[in-house]
């Protein structure tokens, strides 16, 4: 099981005992895991020291992991926000001499900046990707599935600025999150039947640009 590939993971970073904080996987909306590593500091000949690691995940074709130290997490939470929450609000350790992840918090100035401007580029992108050929169902659904995927921690957004509990499912996050957002969010869920279904998706993003932008801090 993949569960047990990732345990494996620990073997790989002997020697590295000291600088390593956390070990963690993370599972985002879209049901696929991630390792996160976090370090105090990286190790000496970086590129180096990791190799057996690196050589781990491409045997058993594990996604690459995030490796990142408590500094770089400390200096970029108002940077990366949405991508630091989506963590929090869903992983499980593997090791913890300090669980970073579960202390972490964000100001709602830069979670608002990053959810807006996340919406405008999907909504953008995405209109405009779907100018491509509109009657293509094929391609539809995939311009669908990848903005919904990237969208995802936005959806996890509204609910800390709302200050409630952020959801572990996206079927609950859609129930939820219909009355704190003021419209209909099923479409990041449901199955992509044409240009009508698409042009809706579309106009739901517009939604949630107008609903954000006028968010009161």
């Amino acid at each position: 099981m993949k569960n047990d590939k990732y345990k494996g993971l620990l073997n790989t970073l002997k020697g590295l005992e000291d600088v390593l904080l956390q070990m963690a996987i993370h599972r985002g909306y879209n049901e696929l895991e991630r390792c996160v590593i976090i370090l105090e500091d990286d190790p000496p000949a970086f590129f180096e020291a990791l190799q057996p690691l690196m050589q781990y995940i491409r045997k058993h074709r594990l996604s690459q992991p995030l490796i990142i130290t408590r500094r770089f997490v400390e200096n970029s939470l108002d940077a990366y926000p949405l991508e630091f929450l989506d963590m929090q609000t869903q992983y499980r350790n593997l090791l913890e001499n300090t669980d970073i992840l579960a202390g972490l918090q964000f100001e709602k100035s830069d979670l608002r900046l990053q959810m807006e401007r996340e919406l405008r580029s999907k909504w953008l992108l995405t209109r405009q990707a779907g100018l491509t050929n509109p009657f293509r169902l094929k391609l539809l659904k995939s311009i669908i599935g990848e903005s919904r995927t990237s969208l995802y921690p936005v959806l996890k957004g509204f609910f800390a600025l709302s200050q409630k509990s952020v959801p572990h499912t996206l079927t609950e996050a859609i129930q939820k999150g219909e009355s704190i957002c003021g419209c209909e969010l099923s479409l990041f869920s449901t199955p992509i039947a044409g240009i009508n279904d698409f042009s809706r998706y579309v106009e739901m993003l517009d939604q949630l640009i107008i609903k954000v932008q006028g968010w009161q801090i």
